[in-house]
C-alpha cells in the first residue's frame, strides 16, 4: 500500500500543475491569433482540463482508500 499512497502523492501534485499551466496558458484574444484558432485551442484546453480533473479526483480517491485499508 506505500506504493499506492506514494503514486497518489505524486498524482496530486502533477495534476495540480497541469491544471494550473493550462489555465495559464488559455490563449486571450490577439492579433496574433484568429478566432478559429482560439476557439480551437480553447476546445483542446477543454478536452485537458476534463483529464486533468478525473486524475486529480482520481489520485485523492487512491490516497484515501490506501489509509483507510491501513488503518483497518
Amino acid at each position: 500500500m506505500n506504493t499506492v499512497k506514494v503514486m497518489s502523492i505524486i498524482g496530486i501534485i502533477i495534476f495540480s500543475i497541469c491544471f494550473l499551466g493550462i489555465v495559464a496558458f488559455m490563449p486571450e484574444a490577439s492579433t496574433s491569433y484568429t478566432q478559429l484558432d482560439i476557439d480551437n485551442a480553447d476546445a483542446a484546453m477543454g478536452g485537458g482540463l476534463l483529464a486533468t480533473m478525473y486524475g486529480l479526483a482520481y489520485s485523492i480517491t487512491c490516497l484515501v482508500q490506501s489509509k483507510k485499508i491501513k488503518s483497518d
